[in-house]
């Protein structure tokens, strides 16, 4: 039982000290963590930890925190203020203006919607609970790519040829333009058909943990202002939540 006990109490500080550093670990990181034990028992913890799927080795052979404290953070989200206050906003934005409003975050290069309000009259963004690869289209996930990614011709003209309607490079770097002089993403309705989509970045730490998107028809964008309602709520929500997170 004693060395049950050991093992799990090692397996805790493993866990710790990935989640704690910007850059995944290697096998001689975590042995340093754990006073240098015998290779054997940093095998068997790392093992464990990666078959229940808590940690995942990478294709360079480090260690970086595994999809199921994604779900265990999901657990923790009903207790955590910052959540409650996105999920108010979230409906809010989907009551005041009758809009689809969905929430993204990005882990192991996947993302994820974790959350979705979806209307009758505005196009789904993306259901509550599925995942996408993030290198699948660079219109949802501006935020969450690389900058130099963002400004590479190659990058673009691919991303711009593999869209279902071929698309001009040049109408993605407008995107990306003003999304970088805005930091809020207008979609311009030009990749989902009948759909125009806003979305602004929510930081912790100067890090992008999250996007809060809206989608709304764009019949009902035409007249009045109700796009410039949107992005003006938008980026009145995103201060409030981001202050939450202090």
């Amino acid at each position: 039982m004693e060395n049950q006990k050991s093992l799990l109490s090692r397996a805790v500080r493993v866990i710790d000290a990935i989640s704690r550093n910007r850059k995944d670990l290697r096998f001689s990181d975590i042995s340093r963590v754990l006073d240098n034990p015998s290779p054997s028992t940093v095998n068997k913890i790392l093992k464990v930890l990666t078959e229940e799927g808590v940690l995942r080795k990478t294709s360079e052979g480090r260690y970086t925190l595994g999809r199921k404290i994604y779900f265990w953070g999901r657990v923790m989200a009903d207790h955590n203020t910052p959540i409650q206050i996105i999920r108010e906003q979230r409906k809010y934005l989907h009551e005041q203006y009758r809009v689809s409003v969905n929430v993204f975050t990005c882990v192991d290069q996947t993302m994820f919607c974790l959350e979705c309000y979806m209307d009758s009259r505005s196009p789904l963004l993306y259901p509550a609970g599925k995942s996408l690869q993030l290198q699948l289209s660079v219109q949802g996930a501006v935020f969450f790519i690389p900058p130099e990614k963002l400004h590479d011709p190659a990058f673009l003209e691919k991303e711009a040829d593999d869209h279902e309607e071929p698309l001009r490079v040049k109408d993605l770097e407008k995107m990306i333009r003003y999304a970088e002089e805005n930091d809020l993403q207008d979609d311009f309705a030009l990749f989902y058909p009948g759909m125009h989509r806003f979305s602004v970045p929510l930081r912790e730490n100067g890090q992008t943990v999250m996007t809060l998107g809206v989608g709304i028809s764009v019949k009902r964008t035409v007249d009045g202002d109700l796009s410039e309602r949107i992005v003006s709520d938008l980026q009145q929500i995103r201060t409030r939540i981001e202050t939450s997170f202090e």
